[in-house]
């Protein structure tokens, strides 16, 4: 039995990558790099300026202490560890140029280059997207060359940087994907970064997932995933009851993503539950998030289309560590809807094997209840 697993979203970018070009950035580098020097930063800032908790500090320190690496080899393989050694991730690199802060120390083709170099020694492990932002001046012709130079296997957007999915210059990138089957991974979630000054919900405007309707409506081909599956906050509006009941407002975006999949209208549309699983549930509910997406992935409609990933190294803000979260999805789903969203679905997603062929789930009785709504 084949046994290797994908997780379908990681980072491996440094601070180098996204900290502006000045002496203020260089010189938190160097002292983030020394560990004594950095606890007592984050001690001085986290306890005394910003009130945070001693393990709100702790979790903090863990994320800056990965960030502030001195090579994405070194995040690399700080995660490889606590996986099996045959286990593939799909590397997502961010285009921070344009979000309003300044420029990188390192210029984005840098992170490009390095990750190509990284996938050269870890194969066939190591699969390298890379970010695409329409703002970069030439961006269409620099992508194809990207794609020819580092080979890369994918493309990643963020919308909350601000801008839409629809933009015509992605609509040439997608073009391309589709033709020469790159598989597009696209934030879809209210969190995460944002361009300096837009509030959360215009944020929320770029990052909608009826964005994306046009996109998948004109590119049938293309496979395409709405990571974050919403995100933990829409997971939360869904679980609270705040779903609009008269036909006003707006729908959550885990039943906008899951109404989308189950039309059928986007057969090459995919989701993943990355960070979603890491974030911590009330004390008093009877079930955790691992056991609500089982109760998702019961719909054989929605159980062919989401991944496996977890958005490390972001979430080492979080309690629990990739080890945890991967063992207790497994756990809670058990080995065959695991291996569908681990394994099989993920090679789907990456034009590795042929979506015509039957899935090797078989449907677990009829579904009575479509969920979410």
């Amino acid at each position: 039995m084949d046994t290797s697993i994908y997780n379908c979203h990681i980072h491996t970018f440094t601070a180098e990558h996204v900290l502006p070009d000045n002496f203020l950035s260089r010189l938190l580098i160097k002292a983030m790099r020394k560990p004594w020097l950095r606890k007592s930063l984050l001690w001085l800032f986290g306890r005394l300026i910003l009130r945070m908790n001693r393990d709100a500090v702790h979790l903090t320190g863990r994320f800056f202490a990965r960030g502030s690496f001195e090579s994405q080899e070194h995040v690399y393989k700080h995660l490889c560890h606590q996986y099996p050694k045959d286990t593939r991730f799909i590397v997502l690199p961010m285009d921070f140029e344009f979000m309003g802060i300044g420029t990188p120390i390192h210029p984005y083709e840098k992170q490009l280059k390095e990750l190509a170099e990284l996938r050269d020694n870890n194969k066939p492990n190591l699969i390298p997207f890379c970010a695409v932002d329409p703002r970069r001046p030439n961006v269409v012709e620099e992508f194809k060359r990207w794609h020819r130079e580092y080979k890369i296997r994918g493309v990643k957007i963020y919308p909350n940087l601000g801008y839409y999915p629809y933009d015509p210059v992605l609509m040439e990138v997608y073009k391309y994907c589709e033709k020469n089957k790159l598989p597009v991974q696209a934030h879809c979630s209210p969190g995460g970064i944002r361009k300096f000054g837009l509030s959360h919900e215009e944020a929320r405007q770029f990052a909608n997932p009826d964005n994306y309707k046009r996109v998948l409506e004109q590119f049938p081909n293309l496979n395409f995933c709405l990571a974050h599956f919403g995100g933990a906050e829409e997971w939360e509006r869904h679980l609270t009851g705040e779903i609009p009941s008269d036909g006003e407002g707006e729908e959550t975006w885990l039943s906008s993503i899951t109404d989308m999949i189950r039309s059928g209208k986007y057969p090459n549309l995919f989701t993943d539950v990355s960070y979603t699983l890491f974030m911590a549930m009330p004390a008093h509910r009877p079930f955790n998030y691992f056991n609500f997406l089982n109760v998702i992935l019961e719909d054989p409609a929605i159980r062919e289309h989401v991944l496996f990933g977890t958005d490390y190294y972001m979430v080492e803000r979080e309690k629990v560590s990739e080890k945890e979260v991967s063992i207790g999805l497994r756990a809670h789903l058990g080995e065959k809807l695991y291996f569908q969203i681990a394994q099989h679905n993920p090679r789907k997603y990456l034009y590795e094997t042929d979506k015509t062929k039957k899935q090797p789930l078989k449907t677990r009785g009829k579904t009575t209840r479509k969920q979410p709504r």
